[in-house]
């Protein structure tokens, strides 16, 4: 398959519902029962997020609010033309099961849709499409908490064929130490029928930021922004002037390195590398959150993860540096090109990713595959909508599972060749580690870059002739 092809594809399926049923209970056989068993890298995160559970989220709404949700599901293009709100918010009752601790009523709750490019693809695509929701806490009562947590969202996206991706992805980055969401898997019951299975995430907001650094004092009051453009805290005191600084005053790694943290952000996007996340920052999609952090400066945080360890959206053996997709915005990615095209920065790069290389175990995320798969399957086959059939749910888990394998074992040799040296199979003078194409000898970073709709020079650009050419589109 072509690089990056499937970023914006997929399938899904179908919409009855299926009979009430509580956690462990898919109708389809047991899930496998509540472990309770500590997990490192959720220490910090709020019990509803603990791996070893599948919890439920019981939600009774009523007829009139559900017609009005479904109205804004299947006509969110209509509304959002009439300048209507696409997400508003609908009254819910619910209980939350976790199977472990008798179930919960969760007072003044609020439920409201959410997604993208997914929601847009389900309701084009699919006979029977299926919502994906947030679940708010703190709307009603401002100091409303659940566990800990403002909101959380149960996210389907038509990519992930395994329901599991995201979740094992955001789950080795906080394993590696960067800053990432809390996510297991949640079943979904709507007035009392099984609704279908998600990602239960942790919601990028301020209780994100309290976890990882309320105990430094004014640490967690800086600016979050969403892909660095939409402002997610603060939006009443927010000021324009760093982030207009970050996009438009910014021409050196050196510019980037006064207004950043560098050091945990180049971290990350080495982390992202070696998860292969086809849709993350590493790869120069949108996909990420900035945090500026009031003594640090902008850190990047992940999003977004679903199409992590999965060769369809991006090749096991894509290079960790400056992976090949078409697919790209560059304007976003600018910040990463500046900094991995400067040679001490690209070293420090380098070490990065044999940082977070050395946090990947592959034998370890193996294991959770296997885990998770047992302790979901039973739910996956009893939601009538998700996108895709057990077969390939079955066979996507299995791809993802060889991908873990392959790519630590690629990343390997890539730091191998970098330490010692490798072949040059094109022999146009340039080892594989340290090129974009070994199979190509007219594309290596010696080269001219020309109009050709490819990256010539391996600097991670396409078509970057010069300023005074521009390329026919």
């Amino acid at each position: 398959m072509s690089l990056c092809r499937l970023l914006l594809a997929a399938s899904f399926v179908p919409f009855a519902l299926a009979a009430c049923a509580g956690p462990g209970d898919g109708g389809d056989g047991d899930d496998v029962g509540p472990d309770l068993t500590p997990d490192p890298a959720d220490t910090s995160c709020s019990p509803i997020f603990r791996q070893g559970i599948l919890p439920e989220y019981r939600i009774t709404i009523s007829a009139d609010e559900w017609a009005k949700l479904e109205d804004e599901f299947l006509h969110v293009v209509e509304r959002t033309a009439m300048m209507l709100d696409p997400e508003p918010y609908h009254p819910v009752q619910v209980v939350y099961d976790d199977g472990v601790a008798p179930p919960v009523e969760v007072p003044n709750t609020l439920l409201r849709l959410k997604g993208a490019s997914s929601w847009l693809q389900t309701i084009m695509l699919d006979a029977r499409p299926k919502m994906q929701f947030v679940l708010a806490f703190n709307e009603i009562d401002p100091q409303g908490r659940f566990e800990g947590v403002r909101k959380v969202e149960l996210d389907m996206p038509r990519s992930d064929t395994t329901f599991i991706r995201q979740r094992l992805a955001l789950h080795y980055l906080r394993s590696a130490g960067t800053y990432a969401q809390c996510a297991n898997n949640a079943r979904v019951v709507i007035n009392g029928q099984y609704y279908g299975l998600y990602t239960h995430l942790e919601r990028m907001d301020k209780e994100l930021l309290q976890r990882y650094f309320g105990s430094d004092g004014i640490e967690d009051e800086g600016d979050l922004w969403k892909g660095g453009r939409t402002i997610k805290t603060n939006e009443d005191t927010f000021s324009w002037d760093r982030i207009d600084r970050f996009w438009y005053q910014v021409h050196t790694a050196a510019d980037l390195d006064a207004l950043a943290d560098m050091d945990a952000s180049v971290y990350e996007w080495a982390a992202e590398a070696v998860v292969g996340a086809a849709d993350g920052y590493y790869n120069g999609r949108a996909n990420f959150y900035l945090y500026d952090h009031p003594t640090r400066g902008f850190i990047w945080f992940p999003h977004d993860m679903d199409t992590a360890f999965a060769d369809d959206f991006l090749p096991d053996d894509a290079d960790p540096v400056f992976p090949t997709c078409a697919g790209r915005w560059e304007k976003d990615w600018r910040h990463y090109l500046l900094t991995l095209n400067e040679a001490p920065w690209r070293e420090k790069y380098v070490a990065a990713l044999r940082e977070a290389r050395s946090a990947y175990d592959p034998m370890l995320l193996d294991e959770k595959v296997g885990r998770w798969q047992a302790q979901i399957r039973a739910s996956a086959a009893a939601d009538e909508r998700r996108p895709f059939s057990m077969d390939m749910h079955d066979t996507a888990l299995s791809a993802t599972r060889r991908y873990i394998g392959e790519r630590s074992q690629f990343i390997d040799m890539w730091l191998a060749c970098r330490d010692g040296g490798g072949p040059d199979a094109d022999g146009d003078g340039f080892m594989w580690c340290h090129e974009c194409d070994d199979h190509d000898a007219s594309v290596n970073p010696g080269a001219v870059e020309i109009c050709n709709l490819r990256d010539d020079d391996c600097d991670g650009r396409i078509d970057n002739v010069g300023p005074d050419t521009t390329c026919p589109q």
